[in-house]
């Protein structure tokens, strides 16, 4: 059984980013927590996603050659709701990234930033390899949500960016090492001073101790591992046991999702 997705949707919802923003920046929370596990071996990114919205995707969207971009773009995996939106993502390259929300910052554009169509931090998946690329596509490309929330880039070696704004201008904080922040930054910065090792287990115990709840509870979790494409989602505590897909293996079936409750049982059908 095939499930399709109308990405087309994506272009016209921009103003989901800006409602996310308008309730954290009135609450002063932080939405979601994201953060890296790594050392010479496994890179790991992990996200808990926070937000009042219980339809929850993962979606999938094969390489090809953009009229856009003129260039081939990477095939990509991404996480989000049914706005098809994405919030997060891993592409063939192994490059990751997810927002934290709930920043209030002076943001401006410089009139250089080219305009890009739909979601900027799609088109920087689809077309970066590393950090510094995606670090120079933001200083190419203007992101408002810099305005009100922070993106962690990651790669597959292990060495990750923060991007956000500060002073009208964007902050940039590269580093090499496990790290994280946002709504359960305490809890993952007393859990990442142990200097756990990458591995699942360690992620899933600190995305769990990490978790929000209340009306803008965590949805879905997933932890990326940046070098072999494994994707791993939980829906903690409903669903506490992972379910494991892999990017290639996924690009390989064109263009499809599933919804992320129900993908125990999307995946048990298509497998008939």
């Amino acid at each position: 059984m095939e499930y399709h997705f109308n990405f087309s949707v994506r272009l016209s919802l921009r103003g989901f980013g800006f409602g996310l923003a308008t309730i954290f920046l009135a609450s002063s929370i932080h939405a979601c927590t994201i953060f890296t596990l790594t050392d010479t071996n496994r890179a790991l990114f992990c996200n808990n996603e926070d937000w009042k919205d219980p339809q929850t995707r993962v979606w999938f969207v094969p390489s090809s050659r953009g009229l856009w971009w003129k260039t081939k773009r990477y095939g990509c995996a991404y996480v989000g709701f049914g706005n098809g939106w994405a919030q997060g993502g891993l592409n063939t390259e192994g490059v990751a990234f997810d927002w934290v929300a709930g920043y209030k910052e002076r943001w401006q554009r410089d009139p250089k930033m080219k305009s890009t169509k739909g979601n900027p931090a799609e088109r920087m998946l689809e077309s970066c390899a590393t950090i510094e690329e995606a670090v120079a596509f933001f200083q190419r490309h203007w992101e408002p949500s810099f305005s009100y929330a922070k993106i962690l880039i990651a790669d597959r070696t292990g060495a990750s960016v923060i991007i956000g704004a500060a002073d009208g201008q964007l902050d940039i904080k590269p580093a090499k090492q496990s790290r994280g922040f946002g709504y359960g930054g305490q809890v993952v910065g007393r859990m990442l001073a142990e200097i756990p090792a990458p591995t699942l287990a360690n992620a899933a115990k600190i995305l769990q101790a990490a978790r929000q709840q209340g009306q803008y509870a965590t949805k879905y979790s997933n932890v990326f591992d940046l070098r072999s494409g494994d994707i791993f989602l939980f829906r903690f505590p409903d669903q506490p046991d992972a379910v494991k897909l892999n990017l290639a293996e996924e690009l390989k079936k064109g263009r499809h999702f599933y919804d992320i409750p129900k993908i125990s049982e999307q995946l048990m059908n298509k497998s008939k």
